[in-house]
């Protein structure tokens, strides 16, 4: 279906946000699959997207990481077209999913990637958020998913994002002032949520190095539009 897409929201222990989520995009008219894939959550979480008509919901009982929950969607997914969308979003309205989709959707750019309202300053101040989880593009540009495999858990994005680079590809960032996203210290705590974080960020540095991270913004911010 032209200009039509599959949505993947990867989910761990986000029963109290992610109802709000999936309804917004369930009822976007350029979407026309759903896919939520919880990542063996410990909460309401299957039983929330399970309540909800009209998704595709994949769910298994051992915590295997954001990567490997992508992929899964990915796999099931029946449209080139793909949007991520994270399953913590506040405040998300259906004119920023039609913002997300119609740059790539009329061909103006070849992915797209938000800027959610509370993104670090470091990314507002430079216009881009290199690890946003919501992004909109055509699974061509990722080849062989069986590539990810080995990723770790919150590896993905980086290894997009050499796609991107590598290909040239044009990117346009989309700002949702309007958005955020809940912090792990809200959800699980302060101690355990900035453990978490911290763990979050040595993944992806284990995933490309410091100089990688330092050079796919660089490299990243010459291909925005």
């Amino acid at each position: 279906m032209k200009n039509k897409l599959s949505c993947i929201i990867p989910a761990y222990n986000e029963g109290e946000r992610i109802s709000s989520v999936i309804k917004i995009v369930k009822n976007h008219p350029l979407v026309n699959e759903v896919i939520v894939v919880d990542d063996g959550s410990k909460d309401n979480t299957k039983k929330v997207a399970r309540s909800i008509r009209g998704i595709k919901l994949i769910s298994y009982k051992k915590n295997r990481g954001k990567t490997f929950a992508l992929l899964k969607g990915l796999s099931s997914a029946k449209n080139e077209l793909i949007m991520f969308i994270d399953s913590d979003l506040i405040g998300l309205s259906k004119k920023n999913i039609t913002n997300l989709i119609v740059p790539v959707t009329k061909g103006e750019v070849d992915i797209s990637i938000s800027l959610r309202g509370n993104s670090l300053a470091i990314f507002k101040m430079l216009g881009l958020d290199f690890v946003s989880g919501e992004r909109v593009f055509n699974k061509k540009i990722l080849g062989d998913i069986n590539r990810f495999k080995s990723l770790t858990g919150f590896g993905f994005e980086s290894f997009l994002n050499k796609q991107i680079i590598n290909n040239k590809l044009r990117i346009k960032v989309v700002n949702w002032t309007n958005v955020s996203h809940a912090r792990k210290a809200e959800k699980i705590g302060f101690i355990r949520g900035q453990l978490a974080e911290f763990s979050m960020v040595l993944q992806i540095i284990r995933t490309i190095g410091i100089h990688g991270v330092i050079s796919q913004i660089m490299k990243m911010r010459r291909l925005m539009k």
